[in-house]
């Protein structure tokens, strides 16, 4: 069996908040921020705000922007991450279709998340998957995958200097390919009407893994090391990261916080 491995992503100075931002296979907890510890990133100095502010997630004071991005969708049209709605919610999160944990479990509760919102609320809040395996992740692919989960995601295809020069920005690891990966790779096939539990848990890897499919899409048995942090910014400037552990009820809760600030 071939399996997929993480690494830490030290990201947003964690230790003085106790946070762990972690990858593809590596286990996450949610950091129990004290509200009003100070952490300095690239020389400022941030508030890391906890519980004591309401939101479950870890909010970051000052906020940073939302990143200058521009990334084609599955569609082909430029999507702008810089240049949103002023009472957009917007979520961010990087990864890859063939994740065998992390990925798919993140949508999964994104999309319930966005389920439990009021509709005026759901109608503001943008989850958008910048997929750092562009090799694999075709448009048309990464479309379909993320359609199992929500047809309103927004897919962007990453992967390049661009994406790298915003994930130092927002202080996360680069993603890395694992040519050798230690948890097994599940290929979004294997995701079946969003069931995030089952590519959780799937152990086999293909046979055709790396043979073309009829579709002309390969299959590589590589994992790509990448942040797994989520990523949100709301009206008022405000942007609060989530580092794991959070359910969908806490995300809904947190999103309609955020969407109210607008």
């Amino acid at each position: 069996m071939r399996t997929v491995s993480g690494r830490a992503a030290i990201g947003v100075v964690v230790v003085t908040a106790g946070l762990v931002l972690a990858g593809c296979g590596e286990e996450t907890s949610q950091g129990d921020a004290v509200s009003g510890a100070g952490v300095t990133i690239s020389g400022a100095e941030v508030t890391v705000s906890g519980a004591e502010d309401g939101f479950h997630g870890t909010r970051l004071d000052p906020a940073p922007p939302r990143p200058e991005l521009v990334l084609p969708t599955t569609g082909g049209e430029l999507f702008d991450l810089g240049d949103r709605p002023a009472d957009e919610v917007t979520v961010l999160f990087f990864g890859y279709t063939h994740c065998p944990d992390l990925c798919p479990t993140t949508m999964a509760d994104l999309a319930l998340a966005r389920d439990m919102l009021a509709p005026e609320v759901r109608d503001r809040v943008q989850v958008v998957f910048v997929t750092e395996d562009p090799a694999r992740d075709t448009p048309q692919l990464l479309s379909e995958w993320l359609g199992r989960f929500d047809p309103a995601f927004t897919g962007l295809i990453g992967g390049t200097e661009a994406t790298a020069t915003v994930l130092t920005e927002l202080h996360l690891p680069e993603s890395a390919e694992i040519a050798d990966p230690s948890t097994a790779i599940v290929h979004p096939h294997d995701v079946e009407d969003g069931n995030a539990e089952e590519a959780h848990e799937a152990e086999e890897v293909h046979e055709a893994e790396e043979a073309h499919e009829p579709d002309g899409h390969t299959h590589g048995d590589y994992g790509v090391d990448h942040a797994g942090t989520v990523y949100v910014w709301g009206p008022g400037g405000q942007a609060v990261i989530y580092t794991g552990g959070t359910t969908p009820g806490q995300y809904a809760e947190d999103l309609s916080r955020l969407a109210a600030a607008g």
